[in-house]
């Protein structure tokens, strides 16, 4: 019996599945910070530590929804949607943001500010690899 090598077709699908679960894995544990935070916020909420009901519970629907969202992207990310790419891109803009104010002013905290530099840079080499790319220039030139 003779081995058959893997076609380099299928090596690079590999990788480029393992680089997409890599970064939908992370982009999953950042769902899951931010539905945390949302759960926190409803327990304030149920247990009257909310100075305005109708804000905080503005808060919790916000804050569930932008969890649901970013775990969707996730998933279809792992799938290998183009849109996916985009949606994790924003994503990772908006939490840049939010890290590069939370090193100075009231309620900083350079560990949160440390984590979302972290996990934003590390989505956003993963998005923008060469694999990542060349499956999106495929797929535009294959007309999918």
């Amino acid at each position: 019996m003779t081995q058959q090598q893997p076609s380099k077709q299928s090596v690079t699908d590999a990788k480029l599945a393992a680089t997409l679960t890599r970064t939908a894995v992370v982009i999953w544990l950042e769902a899951a910070a931010v539905g945390a935070f949302g759960a926190f916020l409803l327990w304030g909420l149920v247990s009257g530590q909310s100075k305005s009901v109708a804000a905080e519970a503005t808060l919790v629907a916000l804050y569930v929804a932008a969890a649901v969202w970013v775990a969707y992207i996730g998933v279809a990310l792992r799938q290998g949607k183009r849109w996916a790419r985009s949606a994790a891109v924003f994503w990772q803009t908006c939490q840049l943001f939010i890290a590069s104010q939370s090193f100075s002013g009231r309620g900083a905290n350079n560990v949160i500010g440390v984590l979302l530099i972290a996990s934003s840079v590390f989505v956003l080499a993963h998005v923008f690899s060469r694999r990542v790319i060349q499956s999106s220039r495929g797929e535009i030139e294959s007309g999918n």
